[in-house]
Formats: structure tokens, C-alpha cells, sequence
């Protein structure tokens, strides 16, 4: 009797201790949390390209969705004939939504490999990851605060989803010249540099273009008019008009007197409509319209300005803009 006693006694123990730690899991278990299926991207098994993988991510709001996502891919795939995309050791340092659809994520220096090219590889593939949520549209990927740039000293920017091709698991890329329009010496007038640069079916050549007129001109007897911490969030292109979406930052990064304020205008729209696919340009500022740069009326499309190329005083007239 008192050994059945016993038995029973400790069973209602084993019971009760079950009752509690189901109580506790209970009350650790979020149930505000919402989970997601999304396509998470690695390396495939050939290490030259990315492809997807569905994990399932827990997330309570959009900041704890884009790190969860980071967690999943330092989690690596499940496949093991895939190749993981972050070190274990790259840590998050900030994460900031510039507005609604644009996050920007800050990693250590734990991020970057010594190859740049898998740095872009692993930069679209972490990008590509987070724009399957739906709710991110432009990432940029930056390093204790410094972009991350291709092989040819590129400057990424923002990525969208949309802006990774993967028809093809390689990357094709082609050479191409472009025309850019940098400060002549005096700083009065625009002055033409051809440059060959290699782009790839992986960002649009609008961005190209801006990056290239960033890093500023090759003929040391040009200035650059644009700032190099002029930050690009997106391009889109409709009806031979390229909408070019800036941080508005812009806005006093590249702010100098009226001359300066024409060329850093014309700079842009004269390089982006040597490209047959576009013929007017229009300024935003964080996704929304502006009424001007400085004394300069950017509210409208800017159509292309041949007279402020090439000689002393000539950058006072021709302004054209549409509404």
C-alpha cells in the first residue's frame, strides 16, 4: 500500500510538472507573432549564382521580419549541396526603413569576403530574400556604413527584387560606352567624357550612369559635380522618361550656388538622354516631387539643355522643363 502510495504520489508529480512546463510554454508562446513562407536564396551548388529555398519565418512587425530573415540565411540552407550566403559572424548593426517599401541594413566587417564579385552575389541574394516578404521593395546593403561596390568600384545603392535576373543562374555582363557630362575646369559649363564601363543584367545602366557621374570624371581636367555620398534609391523608366528617386539628402549634399545647382541638374538629365530610351528626366526626392533644387525648377520633367556644354558663361540659359 505505501509503496503503491508512493507510485501514485510520484506520478502526480511527473503530471504536475508536465502541467507546468506546458503552462510555461504557453505563456512564452507569442501568439501575436505571424508566420510566413518565403524564398530564402543561397549559392547554388556551383557557387556562380543564387537560387531559392522555402523556409518559414516567425515575425511580429516589419523591423523583426527583415531580421529574422538575416537569421535564417546566417542559419544556412537545408539543402547541403547549397552554399551559404552570410558568415555566422556577420552581425547586424543597424536596420532603417527610409521609407516605407526602402530598408537599409548595416553588417560588420565579418560581411565582406575578399572577392568582390561574391559580394554582390551574396548582396543580391540577401536583397532578394528580403523583397520576397513583399513588403520591402529596395534594400541597400552597407558595411560599418560604406556601400558595397562590383568589381569595377560600382557603387550597388539601393536593389530592388525585380532588379535581379534569375533567368540564368551566371550573370551575363557586356562592356558598354556611355556618355557623361562633368564640370569643366573653370566650373561653368558642362564638359563630355566617354567612358567604357561593364554592366550587367543585374541593375538597370540608368544606375550605372549615376554611380559613374558619383565617382566623378577620369580627365583630371574635369570636376565632378555630384557629392560622393549622393545616395540613389531607385529608377524606373516609362514612356522615354526616367523617374530618378533620391534620397532628399540630395537636396543639400549637391546645394551650391545657381551655376553649380544647373550643372549638378544637367550633369544628370544630359548623360541619362544620351541613352535613345529616354528623353526627360524627373527629380524625386524620397518617392516624392519637389518644387525646386535651389533656385533651379524641378517639379516638372527636364528635358535635355545642349547649351550649358562647353564653354565659359554658357551655363545660364536654355532651361527646359514640362510639366
Amino acid at each position: 500500500m505505501i509503496s503503491g502510495k508512493r507510485i501514485f504520489i510520484a506520478a502526480g508529480s511527473v503530471i504536475a510538472a508536465a502541467a507546468i512546463a506546458a503552462a510555461v510554454i504557453l505563456l512564452n508562446y507569442d501568439f501575436s507573432a505571424k508566420r510566413i513562407d518565403l524564398s530564402m536564396y543561397f549559392l547554388n551548388e556551383e557557387r556562380t549564382g543564387i537560387v531559392s529555398e522555402l523556409h518559414s519565418i516567425r515575425y511580429k512587425n516589419e523591423y523583426d521580419l527583415v531580421s529574422e530573415i538575416i537569421d535564417e540565411l546566417k542559419s544556412g540552407p537545408d539543402d547541403s549541396k547549397l552554399g551559404d550566403i552570410l558568415p555566422r559572424n556577420a552581425e547586424v548593426q543597424n536596420i532603417s526603413f527610409s521609407d516605407d517599401e526602402s530598408v537599409e541594413v548595416d553588417f560588420s566587417g565579418a560581411y565582406l569576403t575578399s572577392d568582390p564579385s561574391r559580394n554582390v552575389l551574396n548582396t543580391y541574394a540577401v536583397t532578394k530574400s528580403i523583397c520576397a516578404s513583399g513588403t520591402v521593395k529596395r534594400v541597400m546593403i552597407t558595411v560599418n556604413g560604406g556601400e558595397i561596390t562590383d568589381q569595377d568600384g560600382n557603387r550597388l545603392g539601393y536593389v530592388t527584387g525585380a532588379d535581379i535576373n534569375l533567368e540564368n543562374e551566371e550573370y551575363s555582363s557586356e562592356m558598354r560606352d556611355v556618355v557623361l557630362y562633368f564640370a569643366t575646369g573653370a566650373g561653368d559649363a558642362l564638359a563630355r567624357e566617354v567612358r567604357t564601363i561593364t554592366i550587367t543584367d543585374q541593375q538597370p545602366i540608368e544606375q550605372y550612369i549615376i554611380n559613374e557621374l558619383i565617382k566623378g570624371p577620369n580627365d583630371e581636367s574635369m570636376r565632378s559635380v555630384l557629392s560622393d555620398d549622393t545616395v540613389l534609391v531607385s529608377v524606373d523608366v516609362e514612356d522615354n522618361i526616367c523617374y530618378l528617386n533620391f534620397r532628399s539628402s540630395f537636396l543639400t549634399q549637391n546645394s551650391g550656388d545657381e551655376t553649380h545647382e544647373k550643372l549638378v541638374v544637367y550633369s544628370i538629365v544630359n548623360s541619362l538622354t544620351e541613352l535613345n530610351t529616354i528623353n526627360r528626366v524627373q527629380f524625386l526626392m524620397d518617392g516624392k516631387r519637389v518644387d525646386s533644387f535651389g533656385s533651379i525648377d524641378i517639379h516638372g520633367y527636364v528635358s535635355r539643355d545642349m547649351t550649358i556644354i562647353g564653354g565659359s558663361g554658357s551655363a545660364g540659359g536654355g532651361m527646359r522643363t514640362n510639366a
